[in-house]
């Protein structure tokens, strides 16, 4: 059965929830990085700034880009693109979660750190979609442990909706 537990976005947290690969998510017209991605980026000494600024990676939806770190305590980072901002849906965001999950199983990962894949970026109610993409995470039996990165002010919005959605209240 695959744990999941909610972190904070701050690099202390990332710090003690190791993990064998991190995902982190980029939107194409997204300058400068934002949220966890630009959090890692410091950390990494402007290595996701200085890619997307060399052309290496792009944020195109679908596009993925695998790094291996040692100034994490999770040894390997899966950039994922998001696309552009204004295209993006949550069907979207659940088909990267998807996506980035299968990569890590196919990477022989036990535990994997995950973003929301931008659907706290959309319109449509956190409470219901961050319900759904839990289910997904929860879904892949190979990992033991999914660490959801979430706000704190934004972990009981999660928490409600996973109640709702799954008729637990």
């Amino acid at each position: 059965m695959t744990q999941l537990q909610m972190v904070a976005p701050e690099l202390r947290v990332l710090d003690d929830s190791p993990a064998d690969v991190l995902v982190l998510t980029t939107f194409s017209d997204e300058r400068p990085l934002e949220g966890l991605t630009g959090l890692v980026d410091w950390r990494l000494c402007g290595a996701i700034s200085g890619w997307k600024q060399d052309g290496l990676v792009s944020g195109e939806y679908g596009e993925q880009m695998l790094y291996p770190t040692r100034r994490l305590s999770h040894p390997r980072v899966l950039l994922m693109g998001l696309g552009a901002r204004a295209e993006h849906r949550s069907d979207r965001a659940f088909a990267l979660a998807r996506q980035a999950l299968d990569a890590a199983v196919a990477l022989g990962a036990a535990s994997v750190t995950t973003p929301l894949f931008g659907l706290d970026q959309l319109a449509s109610p956190l409470e219901r979609s961050g319900a759904k993409l839990v289910e997904i995470l929860k879904s892949f039996k190979a990992l033991t442990r999914v660490a959801l990165v979430v706000d704190e002010s934004e972990q009981k919005l999660v928490k409600d909706g996973i109640g709702f959605y799954t008729g637990r209240l």
